[in-house]
């Protein structure tokens, strides 16, 4: 029988473990309205690299029209699986999602039906962000570097609220936080970098006869 932790699909745990394994970073609120990425829309395939070694046979990532996103293993049942709001914003044509705290629990595939409630000391809208590109139709995903933050907030270069040992967040108007984005764009790993970027490829559509 699999445990509730290996029914949870991997790609699922590690978009999660964006703002939980080292900390948490998050934006007081989110720094533009959202949108729908039709970019996005289909299925996508992890592939494998420095987050995965080997590749994740079963895994997908589902994104409907609307961009719901639902994280699913092959061999486990659908039903319950990981779902979250894969809304966003681009600036400076720059794509980035945009989670909330209902986002982050839909995450975990705990399947509750009761709001998520608040972290002490956090905004009602506070939000984490992660970063995108598409290339050849390759997604790549993008996860703030939470110890480099972390380490500057603590060495005064960056400015951030300490809410409590773990988390920090960015505090400002939507204008604030834009203008934050576009002057520090090392708040997030590089795409191309060995850190923590995942990688997911477009499933092919199968053509009609």
């Amino acid at each position: 029988m699999r445990t509730v932790a290996q029914t949870l699909p991997r790609v699922a745990a590690v978009l999660a473990a964006a703002c939980l394994l080292s900390g948490c970073v998050m934006f007081e609120q989110s720094p533009a309205a959202l949108t729908c990425d039709p970019a996005l829309v289909g299925r996508w395939i992890p592939l494998p690299g420095d987050l995965y070694k080997v590749p994740l046979e079963n895994d997908y990532v589902e994104v409907d029209a609307t961009c719901r996103a639902r994280l699913a293993d092959a061999d486990a049942p659908t039903d319950g699986a990981p779902a979250f709001n894969a809304r966003g914003f681009e600036l400076d044509g720059a794509r980035y999602l945009v989670l909330g705290f209902d986002d982050m629990e839909g995450l975990f595939g705990t399947d509750r039906a009761a709001t998520p409630p608040i972290p002490k000391g956090m905004p009602a809208g506070a939000v984490t962000l992660l970063k995108y590109r598409i290339r050849n139709d390759t997604l790549q995903i993008a996860m703030l570097d939470t110890v480099d933050i972390m380490q500057r907030v603590q060495q005064g270069s960056l400015k951030a609220r300490e809410a409590d040992a773990s988390t920090y967040v960015f505090e400002g108007s939507p204008d604030q936080l834009r203008k934050l984005l576009a002057s520090e764009p090392a708040l997030f790993d590089a795409f191309d970098g060995r850190d923590k970027t995942l990688r997911m490829r477009r499933a092919k559509t199968e053509k009609s006869s």
